[in-house]
Formats: C-alpha cells, sequence, structure tokens
C-alpha cells in the first residue's frame, strides 16, 4: 500500500529512508480526536514499516499530555524496532511543554529539518 501524501493529522514527505511528519494542525488538544492522531502516528511504523522519523512541529503551537503521551508510545513503538525518531521546530509553547515534562532529554530534538534527516540519513 503506498504512502499517502497526507491523512488528517499528518503531512509526510519522504527523503530517501527518512520519513518526516509535519503536524497539519496548531492546536493538538483534547478537541481533537488524539486516537486518530496516534493511529495515523503508529501506522507509520505498524503498517508502512518506517524505522527513521522526523516530526516537524514546527506548525504546533500547543499539545497537551494526551499527546505528549503518543509521542513517548510512538518512541517506543520505533526503539523496540531498532527505529529512531527524531523532533524539530519546536515553538516556545512546545519547547515549555517538554521542558517542564522532562522529555526535552526523552526525544532527540535537532535545530532543523536539515539536522534531523542528517541525524538518522544511512
Amino acid at each position: 500500500m503506498p504512502l499517502p501524501d497526507q491523512t488528517i493529522y499528518l503531512k509526510l514527505q519522504e527523503h530517501g529512508d527518512v520519513l518526516v511528519a509535519g503536524f497539519t494542525m496548531k492546536m493538538l488538544n483534547d478537541e481533537e480526536n488524539i486516537e486518530q492522531l496516534g493511529q495515523e502516528l503508529f501506522s507509520l511504523v505498524e503498517q508502512y514499516n518506517w524505522l527513521k522519523l522526523v516530526l516537524d512541529l514546527s506548525n504546533v503551537e500547543y499539545l497537551t499530555s494526551s499527546v505528549l503521551g503518543k509521542l513517548i508510545t510512538l518512541h517506543r513503538k520505533l526503539h523496540r524496532s531498532q527505529g529512531k525518531l527524531v523532533l524539530f521546530g519546536l515553538s516556545k509553547g512546545v519547547d515549555d511543554i517538554l521542558r517542564t515534562s522532562k522529555l526535552l532529554t526523552y526525544f532527540t530534538v535537532a535545530d532543523s529539518r536539515e539536522a534531523a534527516i542528517a541525524q538518522l540519513a544511512s
């Protein structure tokens, strides 16, 4: 099954063996369907077998703990499959949320799209 260019929550771009997924929504809160968001993220690993994933958060101004839970689950799924996740484009709000949650050290964070892809390129 070919990878779509876009889902409800994600805009997808292939860069060799690295997939860049950018969020389409600015506010990732509980008013959105967080379960659907999780399924879209997890399918990248489980259905499409991507092991090198870059999440572009530059469009996201806010996310809730429910969304953080999905990102942590995605990180664990990739780790179990010998894959890797890199985040970039953290707004001040998202950076503050990750810092407060002590997750800036849990996730690998890059300064730019190019740096994130370079960290994963084989």
